[in-house]
């Protein structure tokens, strides 16, 4: 069990780890792949898609974790 306020703290820390990834990671890759001469076009789509994707799952899964803050804060539990 966890008490309201630890969790909500621990869920906008996976928050930001969701945003940071979404922004630094994938973004940049992604930007990055058009530099990478030494792979052919058809790998650089590959990866590209590859990374699109994941960007994409990153993005759903900081939306769940975004309604489950909203949950936590408006639950009238203090322990979960």
């Amino acid at each position: 069990m966890i008490k309201k306020k630890p969790l909500i703290d621990s869920l906008y820390d996976a928050l930001d780890r969701e945003e940071e990834a979404n922004n630094q990671f994938y973004d940049y890759t992604i930007k990055s792949l058009k530099y990478y001469k030494w792979l052919s076009e058809d790998k650089r789509e590959k990866v590209q898609d590859i990374i699109t994707k994941l960007r994409d799952d990153t993005q759903r899964h900081k939306n769940m974790v975004e309604k489950l803050i909203q949950y936590v804060q408006e639950s009238d539990k203090d322990v979960f």
